[in-house]
């Protein structure tokens, strides 16, 4: 089994994924006999990714306890970690409507019948919505205060541009006194809310996983598509330039461009209007709008029909396969990683950040007591007694396995007496 690399948006998962995704598909598969309270003994190997674990996931909780004060880190908690109360969980189901409601109306303000219903309506919609998103991203701003480099990184973050570029073009026109909708450089600007539904989307761990996994297929198939993205482009050009002096016609010296065999101005005047014409058809399209006219034309155009489903069929079935292939092992590592937390978590109702502290703390306290012995006095008794249980247990079943092994010795070197005693037997016959 291969490790999977992170990509880059595993890094927005939610708290809870990113502390089972510490976990390779390496990670040691819990025994599934029964198990006492305490997780059982684990290896050096096993102990390690755990210390490592709980100090990659211990990062994220302690970044919050750094924010200060208190009110700017129940304000983050609101605001970024939808799961972290009831609270936050209304406040992130209210936003993520709010950007929705606010998609729509910008979508159905373009519509010819709705152009009929007063700007004021409108303009009274926008306000209420602006404001709202203008209180929200001011509370955004204070919840990453806690340092200049905290709120500049959540700034110039891609989430904190797009809210501000979601807010400016209504201020602008406050300002300009001027409906910038008509205006093409501000209708850029205020393109950029449609964006916003896209923020809800870093909560939902399946999207992530999905997207990730195609960014993986991608990043694995890169030099099949490299090589076949350079096929096109020698294809592209070669054809363009046929096709350009196949179906150009003749030169008119009155008009200035060239002209066809029917005297009408010639499509394929320039080898990139040949080439928007190969484009077309080797992707499918065909718009129709350029059609080849001579024999001789139309025969080069064979070769590219049948380019056309190669250029679709290898591409589908290269990505096709590597998203299968990615997507089983992401699964099987994500089974693997829930399987080790659940073998190694004691209270299925505690919070994450509880859990991962007492896991790593159980599954390395055994380890170190077998390193050094002066730390098992920290310890209860009732956790010492479970330890030496647990010892005892690995004792017994040591020495039944060391038994059965010398049975299974001793069986194998009566076998390999008796053989060579037969072996003599039979020399001694045929001798005889």
């Amino acid at each position: 089994m291969e490790t999977i690399p992170l990509s880059p948006m595993a890094r927005m998962r939610s708290p809870h994924t990113a502390t089972r995704s510490a976990y390779t598909p390496r990670s040691p598969r819990p025994n599934s006999a029964a198990r006492s309270t305490y997780a059982p003994i684990p290896t050096p190997h096993a102990a390690e990714e755990l210390a490592t674990a709980n100090s990659l996931d211990s990062v994220d909780d302690a970044h919050v306890q750094e924010i200060h004060p208190t009110w700017k880190r129940n304000v983050y908690l609101l605001l970024e970690r939808p799961t972290s109360s009831s609270s936050a969980f209304v406040i992130h189901v209210l936003t993520t409507s709010l950007i929705i409601i606010s998609a729509i109306v910008t979508c159905l303000e373009t519509i010819p019948s709705f152009h009929s219903i007063s700007p004021r309506i409108w303009f009274g919609f926008e306000t209420t919505v602006v404001v709202l998103f203008t209180v929200e991203y001011v509370a955004r701003c204070l919840a990453h205060s806690a340092n200049w480099w905290t709120f500049l990184r959540w700034f110039g973050s891609f989430f904190g541009i797009i809210d501000l570029l979601g807010i400016m073009p209504y201020y602008l026109e406050l300002m300009l006194h001027q409906d910038t909708s008509t205006l093409f450089r501000f209708t850029i600007l205020r393109t950029f809310r449609l964006l916003r539904v896209f923020r809800p989307f870093r909560y939902n761990n399946t999207i992530l996983l999905t997207i990730e996994v195609m960014y993986l297929s991608f990043r694995r198939s890169q030099h099949a598509l490299l090589a076949l993205a350079f096929f096109v482009v020698m294809v592209l050009v070669v054809f363009s330039t046929l096709l350009y002096f196949a179906e150009r016609g003749t030169w008119d010296e009155v008009i200035g461009t060239f002209i066809n065999s029917d005297g009408d101005p010639s499509q394929f005047a320039s080898i990139p209007a040949a080439g928007w014409f190969v484009i077309v058809t080797i992707t499918t399209v065909g718009y129709g709008e350029i059609t080849p006219r001579s024999f001789l034309g139309r025969l080069i155009t064979v070769p590219l029909l049948v380019f056309g489903l190669l250029l679709i069929a290898l591409p589908t079935f290269v990505l096709g396969r590597e998203f299968s292939l990615v997507w089983e092992m992401m699964k099987e590592d994500q089974v693997t990683r829930e399987e080790v937390f659940n073998a190694h978590s004691f209270d299925p109702l505690a919070s994450p950040s509880l859990m991962r502290q007492r896991v790593g703390s159980s599954a390395m306290q055994p380890w170190r007591h077998t390193q050094d012995e002066p730390h098992a006095g920290s310890s209860s008794p009732h956790e010492n007694k479970e330890f030496r249980e647990q010892i005892a247990e690995l004792k017994t079943t040591v020495e039944m396995q060391g038994a059965l092994l010398r049975r299974l010795v001793t069986a194998m070197e009566g076998e390999t007496r008796r053989g060579g005693r037969g072996k003599e037997r039979s020399r001694g016959d045929n001798e005889s």
